[in-house]
């Protein structure tokens, strides 16, 4: 069934964001004289919100049991320099303006749904030139939940009208696709972004692609 509503991630999906959370991190962290990570550690860091983002940076794992010494000053000083510093080195992945335009053209309805709150979502989304092609868009403190639950994509598919077997999920995570699939969406990973401690296999998407405008053929030769 060709889908009807196309519901994005955001960072690892759309963005390729990594390297300025990376600088935002490791300067919050320089300033509380902590060790320094890696992009390729913080990277694997990335998709449950800014906040255990900066936990898993302190504690130097994905796992973080309770919050860490330093959080709350190492948050304030992430959050400021974010803040100020969202749009220095991230950059759209290749094809995705051309993509979001053919999707539109087709017809479909646009949201993304994604773990960031919405202080950095907004201002993000416009500084690069996503949001006018977006009928919805959904941040981390916008629903009761946050990916993976499914709540965020049953109640954006709700607000735009459209049911879940008409509702494709994009993602690059297991948070992601997880989500999709609990909501009962089509669920399309895609290779290039965060995913992470996992594999493509892990994910376990009914679909995976390599680069964002793949998309349209997939859809195109959906029965």
């Amino acid at each position: 069934m060709k889908p009807e509503l196309i519901i994005f991630d955001l960072d690892g999906t759309l963005i390729d964001s990594a390297p300025d959370l990376v600088e935002a991190v490791n300067f919050a962290l320089s300033q509380l004289n902590k060790p320094l990570h890696s992009q390729a550690s913080i990277q694997q860091w990335i998709g449950n919100g800014a906040d255990v983002l900066v936990k898993r940076s302190l504690v130097g794992s994905w796992h973080v049991e309770s919050d860490p010494v330093d959080f709350d000053a190492a948050f304030a000083l992430f959050k400021t320099y974010y803040a100020a510093n969202d749009w220095v080195h991230s950059r759209l992945y290749d094809g995705v303006m051309n993509t979001l335009q053919e999707l539109k053209r087709m017809g479909l309805k646009l949201a993304c749904v994604t773990n960031k709150t919405a202080r950095f979502t907004n201002p993000l989304m416009e500084t690069a030139g996503l949001a006018p092609y977006f009928d919805f868009i959904a941040s981390g403190d916008t629903f009761s939940e946050m990916k993976p639950s499914p709540i965020p994509l049953l109640e954006t598919a709700k607000k735009i009208g459209v049911d879940p077997e008409k509702t494709w999920m994009i993602g690059d995570s297991i948070n992601d696709i997880s989500a999709g699939n609990q909501a009962d969406f089509k669920t399309v990973a895609v290779s290039y972004g965060y995913a992470g401690q996992y594999t493509m296999a892990d994910l376990n998407a009914t679909y995976t692609l390599n680069s964002l405008p793949e998309l349209v053929a997939l859809i195109q030769n959906e029965i």
